[in-house]
């Protein structure tokens, strides 16, 4: 297996454990949704810092080509 087929993988891994986790918040069973959680980080000095960093990697890693 080449290096780019795992990490195709890996991100489809992580992309629907993320929408699983979504779903079943949305079901009410006790978790927060994405919304909530980047609001609740928001709220707070690293919390916003931990936000900015995560839209810089993917804004360099997906977008920037």
């Amino acid at each position: 297996m080449s290096g780019r087929t795992a990490s195709v993988i890996a991100l489809a891994v992580l992309l629907v454990t993320g929408l699983a986790l979504e779903l079943s918040a949305r079901r009410g069973r006790g978790r927060a949704t994405a919304g909530q959680a980047v609001a609740s980080a928001m709220r707070t000095t690293p919390g916003r810092a931990m936000v900015l960093t995560a839209w810089v990697w993917l804004g360099v890693h997906f977008l920037a080509r």
